[in-house]
């Protein structure tokens, strides 16, 4: 009889033991925490894309010209990001293309694989779909294909449509 007592017991612990290492099983979330790259993209662009249009652009602290209509489409996966955009020339490319956040900085993005033009994210704001892209561009080519005159530093001040 005791025999029994001890082995029941010793079920009893092993069968309370097992169940308190499976956290609890009651109500818990078990959804691993984002990390801060996969939350910022899920910021930028939400779970289907987000298109951004411009509050203000400048060039060179003057405002912009030719940017009249300018959106820009952010999309992306943890393996594929892509843009599209409208009136983004020359700093972006009239048939969209890629973009990728540059090494573990997630106020940084590189558009095209171009490490030449480092996008500066600035004053995002999540709740308010708001965010600051500053780039100091220099045009592929520069001053021998015509292009010289777009070298700058140009500032999107981004609102979500």
């Amino acid at each position: 009889m005791i025999r029994i007592k001890h082995l029941s017991f010793l079920l009893i612990a092993i069968c309370a033991l097992t169940l308190s290492s499976c956290g609890g099983g009651g109500g818990g979330d078990d959804t691993p925490a984002l990390t801060a790259e996969e939350q910022r993209l899920l910021d930028l662009v939400g779970t289907t894309g987000v298109t951004y249009e411009a509050s203000s652009i400048t060039f060179e602290n003057a405002p912009a010209t030719g940017f009249d209509d300018f959106t820009l489409t952010l999309k992306g996966t943890a393996s594929s990001k892509t843009y599209s955009t409208t009136d983004g020339e020359p700093v972006f490319k009239l048939t969209g293309g890629t973009w990728a956040f540059k090494g573990t900085s997630i106020s940084e993005i590189l558009i095209d694989g171009n490490s030449n033009n480092t996008f500066v994210i600035t004053n995002f704001n999540a709740s308010a779909g708001t965010f600051t892209l500053t780039v100091d561009f220099v045009a592929n080519g520069g001053v021998a294909a015509g292009t010289a005159s777009t070298n700058g530093e140009y500032v999107f001040n981004l609102v979500k449509q």
